[in-house]
């Protein structure tokens, strides 16, 4: 990793920019939101990194023509930028191999369907589960419940903060291997299958010598076929060919 070119894609508040340039990484931060950019650029000079950084750029990962082909010895994805281009996911990571270079690692992380539909499930409260084949139950416009389970496709929504959440489309673990399937899968793994994302935060957790037997299993079960699909998110490190 020291000195290797990455290129952190979806970057938002530069959470994963800061940790690679502290692996020594020459990181190049590129995020659609010139908003989420000015806070990586703050992000990172609170965290004294700035010199790590190669640039700053506003671009969409469906397009990176910015850049030539095998520019990075590293892509990261991370944060669900996969899930927000809905219909254009091939394309965006058609462009993330492109601009790896051979032999080189892509990691990437989106939105699990699985996980979203069980939440669905453990909060009886909610109308999809009265009459779950039915359309604008007390929400028009919406999905029903079994349209986002079949397609992992769900349209925009009131967030908690009372915005409209942007649209997205939630995977299984192997459509997401189908996306990169000219790549080896390098290790394929659920986050927070064995936590709820809505309490304290694994890097809270992690911090805590408190809850270390909580960390260790959810090391230990998170790479489990049976639990993958059933985290939050779904992460996976792809290798693209040699040639």
């Amino acid at each position: 990793m020291p000195g290797s070119r990455v290129l952190d894609a979806g970057s938002g508040p530069g959470r994963f920019a800061i940790s690679l340039a502290q692996l020594g990484a020459r990181v190049t931060v590129l995020d659609i939101s010139d908003t989420q950019l000015d806070f990586a650029r703050k992000k990172l000079a609170e965290a004294k990194m700035l010199d790590s950084i190669d640039r700053f750029i506003r671009g969409d990962i469906t397009d990176l023509s910015m850049f030539g082909d095998a520019s990075f010895d590293t892509v990261v994805c991370f944060g669900g930028a996969l899930s927000y281009v809905c219909e254009r996911r091939q394309e965006a990571a058609d462009e993330l191999m492109r601009v790896t270079k051979p032999g080189g690692t892509i990691l990437v992380s989106v939105m699990s369907n699985l996980a979203c539909v069980l939440g669905v499930v453990k909060s009886p409260d909610m109308p999809y589960l009265r009459e779950p084949n039915k359309r604008d139950i007390d929400a028009p416009g919406m999905a029903s419940f079994w349209d986002i389970f079949e397609t992992g496709d769900l349209p925009g929504f009131p967030s908690r903060n009372g915005l409209m959440h942007a649209p997205m489309h939630m995977y299984t673990a192997k459509e997401l291997e189908g996306l990169f399937e000219v790549c080896e899968v390098l290790q394929v793994a659920g986050c927070c299958v064995t936590l709820s994302e809505f309490l304290k935060t694994p890097e809270e957790i992690a911090q805590e010598p408190a809850w270390s037997t909580v960390v260790e299993l959810e090391r230990r079960v998170n790479t489990n076929p049976g639990l993958v699909n059933t985290g939050s998110h779904i992460i996976m490190a792809v290798q693209k060919p040699e040639k």
